[in-house]
């Protein structure tokens, strides 16, 4: 994963996704999120950072957008009102909670000596998120 800071779309994964994101549809953001929070081994890079943005969907959903949030961000969520849902934040807590305790993007953090500042990332998120 090339990563040039800690922030949710500071990945090559993200951004990525973040270009695309107009094709998915509320239930692909579902399943984004059911895959990162329900899978029971190890989660790799490319789904986790991804899961980490769809979080941010979630949260700018939620009028909780992220400082400087992305123009396609902004877009998705004007036309996609309707997808948020309690039971949606829920899952989204729940996939970066996987992402924060188990998943490659933490382990990469930990070797680049950035863990601290990938959790407090990560926790304003969640606190966005209302969790």
């Amino acid at each position: 994963m090339g990563a040039w800071g800690t922030g949710s779309f500071e990945n090559d994964d993200a951004a990525g996704w973040l270009a695309n994101v107009g094709a998915i549809t509320p239930d692909g953001l579902t399943q984004i999120l059911l895959q990162a929070a329900d899978n029971p081994g190890y989660l790799e890079a490319a789904p986790a950072g991804i899961a980490v943005a769809a979080a941010e969907v979630v949260a700018a959903l939620n009028d909780a957008p992220a400082q400087g949030v992305p123009a396609q961000i902004v877009e998705w969520t004007k036309k996609n009102r309707q997808a948020s849902t309690p039971e949606l934040r829920a899952l989204a807590v729940r996939a970066l909670e996987r992402v924060r305790r188990n998943s490659e993007v933490k382990d990469l953090w930990l070797e680049a000596d950035g863990l601290n500042d990938w959790i407090a990332a990560i926790q304003d998120l969640q606190a966005r998120l209302g969790s």
